[in-house]
């Protein structure tokens, strides 16, 4: 073997070495100026997939992008913008259509945003608590944040719903009587009364609880397909070994408690969007009436 060629042999390895070590990144999201950690769970569960699959996959490295709001995060997600973008989103029919697009068919909050409790203008308060039927439940509005996929279901169910694109504003109009109510999951709904229940006068229904399936799933752009299958399987070990449940409730459980869901009155009811899923999400899905004890703290 001649010296060039000897060269050129070393070069070859050397730059086939620094590919097979390339940092594996992951992209995610911020705070997005919600009060109640909102993105601390989904990162928590990212991180804790990468984990799982580390004796398989190797090192990783989560990079945080800040403050995106969910229209910019699907524009970035759709151009590719970042390494291995990740965001979670409940599913809607639509968002899937796009080839740039694809979904890991894990549900990565355990179904638990379709239990729907909802803060609520005083002045009617008591007569909402006296409500037996859906159809009783119809007369009132509901406010809902802009391209949220609740709106669709609950305008599908009979619902008259408002749609508001700023967060602390659908607070504030329910509390003026502009909205009647405004619902957010059992996971969500402790953390925000604590923030606003002070600061804008913000009442809480005890009477009732809304509920459709609706999984939320994690999105990547459809090159990142390493990204995808590792992140699936590190989901499946941890639902497996029960790590992911305990994430779970280590999260959301104090939430779930406080909505006392076994005490209020249930309207179940249709996820239109979810037409064109495949099934196998479900098995995923946690009961939040479940009843837990957790071990001490010495």
């Amino acid at each position: 073997m001649n010296k060039y060629l000897l060269c050129a042999h070393i070069i070859f390895w050397s730059l086939l070495s620094l590919g097979t070590q390339a940092e594996f990144i992951v992209s995610h999201r911020g705070e997005e100026g919600f009060p109640n950690k909102y993105f601390d769970y989904y990162t928590a569960l990212i991180t804790l997939a990468l984990e799982k699959t580390r004796p398989d996959y190797g090192d990783y490295r989560m990079q945080q992008l800040g403050i995106l709001d969910t229209e910019r995060t699907l524009y970035a997600l759709a151009a590719d913008q970042y390494p291995n973008l990740i965001m979670e989103r409940s599913y809607d029919e639509t968002s899937t259509k796009s080839t740039k697009l694809t979904y890991i068919n894990f549900p990565v909050d355990g179904g638990i945003v379709g239990y729907r409790v909802c803060f609520i203008n005083p002045a009617v308060k008591e007569k909402i608590s006296k409500i037996q039927t859906l159809a009783e439940l119809r007369h009132y509005t509901i406010v809902q944040g802009i391209g949220w996929a609740d709106t669709s279901i609950l305008r599908h169910n009979g619902f008259k719903v408002l749609e508001v694109n700023n967060y602390e504003s659908m607070f504030k109009m329910t509390t003026a009587g502009r909205a009647d109510l405004f619902c957010r999951g059992a996971n969500e709904i402790m953390p925000e009364y604590k923030v606003f229940k002070d600061l804008f006068k913000i009442d809480l229904d005890e009477s009732f609880v809304l509920h459709y399936p609706l999984p939320r799933f994690f999105y990547l752009n459809s090159k990142s397909k390493l990204a995808k299958k590792r992140i699936e399987a590190g989901l499946k070990l941890a639902h497996q070994d029960g790590s992911l449940k305990q994430l779970w409730r280590k999260h959301y459980q104090a939430s779930i408690d406080f909505a006392k869901l076994n005490q209020r009155k249930i309207f179940r009811l249709e996820n239109p969007l979810l037409q064109d899923l495949p099934s196998g999400y479900e098995q995923y899905f946690f009961d939040p009436t479940e009843k837990v004890s957790f071990p001490k703290q010495h």
